[in-house]
């Protein structure tokens, strides 16, 4: 049981990778950590001119770290804002050090 239960650990693990690999969406969690409960625009904006520049992009971005756990929305009536997930992080940190021991 513990197997499977480590199979689904590096599961995740992968897709938080997968999603931190695009430089883009590390500059987004960054901005976002730096800017809690921002909302789409304000991260647009914000971003560097060299990076994303279309709202699909964007969202597109979002929803890759969304589904990895590595953000998480608040829904305030017509507005979505985005938070780091904190939580997830922590755990995913406690999973690299579980690494870093064997």
């Amino acid at each position: 049981m513990l197997t499977a239960y480590r199979e689904h650990d590096d599961e995740r693990i992968w897709r938080v990778f997968k999603a931190l690999g695009n430089p883009v969406r590390l500059q987004i969690v960054r901005f976002i950590q730096q800017h809690p409960y921002c909302i789409c625009n304000e991260i647009l904006l914000q971003l560097p001119n060299e990076c994303i520049r279309a709202q699909s992009t964007l969202s597109q971005h979002l929803k890759v770290l969304r589904e990895a756990d590595v953000i998480r929305t608040d829904c305030d009536g017509t507005s979505t804002s985005y938070v780091v997930n904190d939580e997830f992080l922590d755990w995913v940190r406690g999973q690299l050090d579980e690494l870093v021991e064997v």
